[in-house]
């Protein structure tokens, strides 16, 4: 029983962490602070999870699911983390180049697709962000 409490409060902390990233990427967002949205994510990826974002957009999909693995525990974490890429990925024009932001939304889209396959239930809203991020990648 001590040990699902343990993990139970493992996915709630990464999920709240993930949950608050995102929220202050939003809020930088609204305030068109789009210069701090990179740095912030960065940031917060590295002393988190000591992921390093530029080696993850620029990884296989197969390594890039395998060190998320290592880290996220519940699917709403995925699917989480895909917001924060395609946040990522609206802004990169600003600052960086065309095909940074594909980079982000392709990962995004590898995650939610990963969740997709793996979820024993069906999500009209998971299906309708991995059509948006289709749609973006084809134009």
């Amino acid at each position: 029983m001590e040990r699902r409490d343990y993990l139970m409060d493992q996915i709630n902390e990464i999920g709240l962490f993930i949950a608050k990233l995102l929220g202050k990427l939003r809020d930088l967002d609204e305030q068109k602070e789009e210069d701090q949205l990179l740095s912030e994510a960065k940031d917060a990826l590295t002393v988190q999870f000591g992921w390093e974002l530029e080696e993850m957009l620029f990884m296989e999909n197969t390594a890039f699911i395998s060190l998320i693995e290592e880290s996220l525990l519940a699917e709403s974490h995925y699917e989480q983390l895909a917001e924060i890429f395609h946040v990522l990925g609206d802004h990169a024009l600003e600052h960086q180049t065309l095909l940074r932001k594909e980079l982000y939304y392709q990962k995004a889209l590898c995650l939610l697709k990963y969740v997709d396959i793996q979820s024993s239930t069906y999500s009209m809203l998971r299906r309708n962000k991995i059509v948006n991020l289709e749609a973006k990648l084809n134009n």
